[in-house]
């Protein structure tokens, strides 16, 4: 680890110094929140601290540890140890990779081009390894509609839930990319408290770059044109990529012209108002994002005052 960095630590208080001072405690946190249900957003986010601001080493030792320990919590209780194991490992390798990469390269878009591009050869192996995706996601949905049914809970329109089937690929793929993503974000946030790379500059900077710009771009012409599903999945995955340059344009516009904090509120709102409303604020956001991409919205420089 950076000497200077690692001065810095000793020097700054906050959440992110803490959990680089604190061991045991942080370990534990590591294992006990992960699965949590949501909660295993922070256990993600501790790991990408980490590994940011002390190396992706001993983020990795202090994952293994934190395995070990919920080997142990999985088989005192008599849970299933295989989706609950499974899903730790996939979490922590991810926050472990992203993590590292931005403490190294002081860079949150090398990050996200990396988990985007993970989660493209995701879709490309899964269409490999499934003969007709299609197929295995109506049997899935319709799998879940039962287990729904056990529970007492009534799917109103089996119909529409099954329309999905063609896209649910993406959906997941998306789905991952979001919650790596926001682990991602609030790890650096934590980290750049405790001198790590500075994360209001790195996420300011964000620009997906122009090859991801041209793929969603082909993407987005083949679903146009019905050209077959895994395009539409495709198009799913890149777009949420754009969505989080979309948030560091409006987020640049703020910082950039002066306007007071508040005026972001008009961007997060509608997530809160429904789902409709989300839904055009993820479009409206992705397509902020793409634009930028190419015509840059920002103008020549991300710098802000």
């Amino acid at each position: 680890m950076d000497p200077i960095r690692s001065e810095n630590m000793e020097t700054h208080s906050g959440i992110g110094a803490w959990l680089a001072k604190k061991r045991t405690p942080r370990i534990a946190l590591i294992a006990g929140l992960l699965p949590l249900g949501l909660m295993g957003l922070f256990s993600a986010a501790i790991v990408v601290s980490i590994a940011n601001l002390k190396g992706w080493r001993e983020a990795a030792v202090d994952c293994l540890i934190a395995f070990g320990i919920l080997l142990a919590i999985v088989f005192m209780v008599g849970a299933e140890p295989a989706q609950v194991l499974v899903g730790a490992a996939s979490t922590w390798i991810i926050a472990v990779a992203l993590g590292g990469l931005t403490g190294t390269y002081a860079s949150l878009t090398l990050s996200i081009q990396a988990i985007i591009v993970i989660a493209v050869l995701g879709l490309v192996i899964f269409a490999w390894v499934v003969p007709d995706t299609v197929i295995f996601w109506e049997g899935f949905l319709s799998d879940f509609v039962e287990q729904l049914a056990g529970l007492g809970v009534e799917v109103a329109d089996i119909g529409i839930l099954l329309s999905l089937a063609p896209v649910m690929s993406g959906m997941m793929a998306a789905s991952a990319i979001v919650s790596s993503l926001l682990a991602l974000l609030l790890g650096s946030w934590w980290a750049s408290s405790a001198g790590g790379p500075g994360f209001r500059e790195m996420f300011l900077q964000l620009r997906l770059g122009y090859v991801i710009g041209a793929v969603a771009a082909l993407s987005g012409i083949a679903s146009v044109f019905g050209l077959g599903s895994e395009a539409g999945n495709l198009l799913l995955v890149l777009s949420t990529g754009f969505v989080f340059q979309g948030f560091a344009v409006m987020h640049w516009q703020v910082a950039r012209r002066g306007w007071p904090w508040p005026f972001l509120l008009l961007v997060y709102v509608p997530f809160v108002m429904g789902s409709s409303l989300a839904v055009a604020a993820l479009f409206v956001l992705a397509a902020v994002g793409f634009v930028d991409n190419w015509y840059g919205l920002r103008g020549t420089s991300t710098e802000v005052r």
